[in-house]
């Protein structure tokens, strides 16, 4: 009777451990320190003078997708483009010039330093 007590023992034990890892109780132990963070742009690169055309940014942390990540954008050089009031969009002004849309993640959190995408942005007549 006792190799039967034994072995449920180790089965529960087994089981446990199981589910404990797959509940993420590993994370408790990682150490803390900073994500690795991704910024992408997703938008035309060449756009037309007196355009505006919308652009989206992704921010990823350790592959997942952050919904609504506080970005601060602007541009470069606010004479070849700017921003529209809601940071959706950019407006070229100028001809045959670049200028770079930069994009900072704001947070503390993930990171310990700002991540920051500077995206060479051309405009043409």
């Amino acid at each position: 009777m006792r190799p039967a007590r034994s072995t449920l023992r180790l089965t529960l034990a087994v089981v446990m451990a199981a589910a404990a890892l797959a509940c993420g109780f590993a994370d408790v132990f990682r150490s803390a320190g900073p994500e690795l963070v991704t910024i992408t742009y997703v938008g035309d690169t060449t756009i037309r003078r007196d355009s505006t055309v919308p652009f989206s940014v992704v921010v990823e942390a350790r592959g997942t997708q952050l919904e609504r990540p506080h970005l601060m954008i602007w541009s470069s050089d606010t004479s070849v483009f700017d921003l529209t009031a809601g940071q959706d969009s950019l407006r070229a002004k100028s001809t045959i010039r670049t200028a770079a849309l930069m994009v900072r993640l704001e947070s503390s959190i993930l990171t310990d330093s700002a991540p920051t995408l500077a995206q060479s942005i051309r405009v043409r007549p």
